[in-house]
C-alpha cells in the first residue's frame, strides 16, 4: 500500500512537470468561471425582476436546475476542450483555445448525455438529503460523497476516451478506483495538499489585509519592545495585499482543477492504452500499474476499446509504449 502511495505521488509530480510546459491549459477554468458568473446574472436577474420569486419555492428550484444544467454542460464542454488541447500538446502540436473548443463539438452528444445524467443524480441526492435530519442526514451525506467519488471521478475522461454512456462511465470509474486505490487516492490527496497550501498562503494575505484595515480603522498601534510594528497602513497597500491574497488563492484553485483532471486522464489512458505523455517516465507508470489491480496482458484477449465519435481506441492520447487496453477491465 505504501509503495502504491509513493508511486502515485511520483506520477503526480511528473504530471505537474508536463503541465507546466503548457500553462495555457490553466486559462480554460478561468474562462469557464467567468462565463458561469455571467450566466448567473443572465438567468437570475431577469427571474427576480420579472417576479419569479412570487411563484414560490418550486419556481426557484426550477430556475436553479436550469442554471445547473447550463453550467454543467459548459464546464464539461470546456473540460473536453482542455483534454483536446493537452492531447495535441503532448503529441507535439499545440493548439489554441478556440481550436480546442471547436474540436470539442464532436463530443456534443456525449456532453449532453453526461450533463443530463449528472444533473439528475445531484438533484436527487440533494432532495434526499433535504428530507433527512440528524445522524441519518450525516450518514446519507457520507454515503453520497463516497458514491460520487467512486462513480464520478474518472467518468468524464472515460467518456472522452471511450465515448460510452454515463452509466457505463460511472461503472468503469468505480471499478478503476477500487482496483487502483493506492495510486489513485494518493495522487488526488497530493494535489489537494499542494492546492491547500497555496490557498492557505492566499488566505493569510487576505486575513493580514483585513487585520491591517481594522487596526487602521480604529487607529490601533501595536508595539513590541517599545517599537511600533503595526500602526497606520495606507488604503492602497491594504487593497494591494488583499488583491495579492485573492490572486494566490485563485492560483491554488486553478492548480487543483487542472492538475487533477489531467491526472485522471493520464492515469486512465495508460491503463487503457499503455501510452504516456512525453516527459513522463514510462517505466515508472508500468511499475505503478503492475502493483495495482489492472488486468494482466494474458487475461485481456484482443486489444481495442470502444470506438465512437471522438474515441481514441486506435492508440489513445499518447504515442509512446505498449500496454493493456480496458476491454474486459470492467465486467
Amino acid at each position: 500500500m505504501f509503495g502504491n502511495v509513493k508511486l502515485g505521488i511520483q506520477i503526480s509530480n511528473q504530471v505537474i512537470r508536463v503541465l507546466l510546459k503548457d500553462k495555457e491549459l490553466f486559462i480554460y477554468p478561468v474562462i469557464m468561471a467567468i462565463l458561469s458568473f455571467i450566466l448567473l446574472f443572465v438567468i437570475f436577474v431577469p427571474f427576480v425582476l420579472l417576479g419569479g420569486l412570487s411563484f414560490g419555492t418550486l419556481s426557484l428550484f426550477a430556475i436553479l436546475v436550469i442554471y445547473y444544467i447550463v453550467v454543467t454542460f459548459m464546464a464539461t464542454y470546456f473540460l473536453f476542450a482542455m483534454y483536446i488541447a493537452f492531447k495535441s500538446d503532448v503529441n507535439g502540436k499545440r493548439i489554441g483555445m478556440m481550436s480546442a473548443l471547436s474540436q470539442a463539438s464532436k463530443y456534443i452528444g456525449e456532453i449532453i448525455s453526461w450533463t443530463i445524467f449528472y444533473t439528475i443524480v445531484i438533484v436527487v441526492i440533494r432532495l434526499i438529503e433535504s428530507q433527512m435530519k440528524g445522524i441519518l442526514a450525516y450518514i446519507v451525506q457520507e454515503i453520497a460523497a463516497i458514491g460520487l467519488f467512486l462513480g464520478m471521478t474518472f467518468a468524464v475522461p472515460i467518456i472522452f476516451e471511450d465515448s460510452v454512456g454515463p452509466v457505463e462511465a460511472v461503472k468503469r470509474s468505480a471499478t478503476f478506483i477500487i482496483n487502483n486505490i493506492g495510486k489513485t487516492f494518493s495522487g488526488i490527496i497530493y494535489f489537494d495538499v499542494i492546492a491547500f497550501v497555496i490557498k492557505a498562503v492566499g488566505a493569510i494575505f487576505m486575513a493580514g489585509a483585513f487585520f491591517a484595515g481594522i487596526v487602521d480603522l480604529f487607529n490601533i498601534k501595536i508595539a513590541l519592545a517599545g517599537f511600533t510594528i503595526l500602526g497606520h497602513t495606507s488604503l492602497a497597500l491594504i487593497v494591494a495585499i488583499f488583491a495579492i491574497g485573492i490572486a494566490i488563492y485563485i492560483v491554488g484553485m486553478l492548480f487543483n482543477y487542472v492538475t487533477l483532471h489531467i491526472y485522471y486522464l493520464v492515469i486512465y489512458d495508460y491503463v487503457k492504452n499503455g501510452k504516456v505523455p512525453k516527459g513522463m517516465d514510462e517505466s515508472l507508470m508500468k511499475s505503478s500499474i503492475a502493483t495495482g489491480a489492472a488486468p494482466s496482458a494474458s487475461s485481456l484477449g484482443s486489444s481495442g476499446g470502444s470506438s465512437g465519435t471522438g474515441g481514441n481506441s486506435s492508440g489513445g492520447l499518447f504515442d509512446i509504449g505498449d500496454g493493456p487496453d480496458l476491454k474486459g477491465f470492467v465486467k
